[in-house]
């Protein structure tokens, strides 16, 4: 069963510690889980009139960060995904934003993994990126943590979408995923389960719903 996540209104005077006060979502689904590594790895989702709000954070051995320049395979490297189509009613095309440890990111568009497209002509200030790497000592997870803040504004959306009638209920749909194909621990985690024999984040029959508070 596809899981439902709201994503809360903020003011516009949004700030840093406001996240405190956004639900989390975990990845909990390790569908091709070959060796047992399972990365803790959460999501926050809010909204206000500029635009949806996403923070994703990973508690991760041997953190990867090799892709520098925009739509590098960034999978290749330690990695959080968010893939979303905010006007699944009307367009059945989705975004996947992919983003490695120190911000670089891959945006595509399509429908499915055949027919899309990157963008491209694209710049890191559209998104007001912010990361963070450090260690993790004061609980279970050792591990180094890392995370990642952005900001995907409405006005962005609808140069692809058309005009978005953002108000409260309204359905948008996705998921959330982490990997690290060529990390020392390789790794595919999913907010909403994924069913492929093999590891495939392009399956829009798999994605969850995003409400509007």
């Amino acid at each position: 069963m596809l899981e439902t996540y709201q994503i809360k209104k903020v003011s516009d005077q949004f700030t840093q510690e406001h996240w405190d006060d956004v639900p989390e979502l975990q990845l909990k689904y390790f569908p091709w889980d070959e060796n047992g590594y399972k990365p803790k790895t959460t999501a926050k989702i809010a909204y206000n009139s500029q635009g949806i709000h996403v923070y994703l954070k990973s508690y991760e051995k041997k953190i990867r960060a090799v892709c520098e320049s925009i739509n590098d395979p960034v999978c290749q490297d330690s990695c959080m995904e968010f893939f979303f189509n905010p006007n699944p009613e009307f367009d059945d095309r989705y975004m996947n934003l992919e983003m490695n440890p120190i911000g670089t990111f891959l945006l595509g568009l399509g429908k499915d993994r055949h027919s899309r497209g990157q963008l491209q002509g694209l710049s890191a200030d559209i998104f007001n990126i912010k990361t963070s790497v450090k260690k993790e000592e004061k609980d279970q997870y050792s591990d180094d943590s890392w995370s990642l803040q952005y900001t995907i504004p409405f006005s962005f959306l609808e140069k692809y979408y058309g005009k978005l009638d953002i108000k409260s209920c309204m359905a948008m749909k996705g998921n959330v995923y982490k990997c690290g194909d060529n990390t020392e621990y390789p790794h595919y985690a999913c907010w909403n389960l994924v069913k492929s024999d093999k590891p495939d984040y392009h399956r829009p029959e798999s994605f969850g719903q995003f409400v509007l508070e």
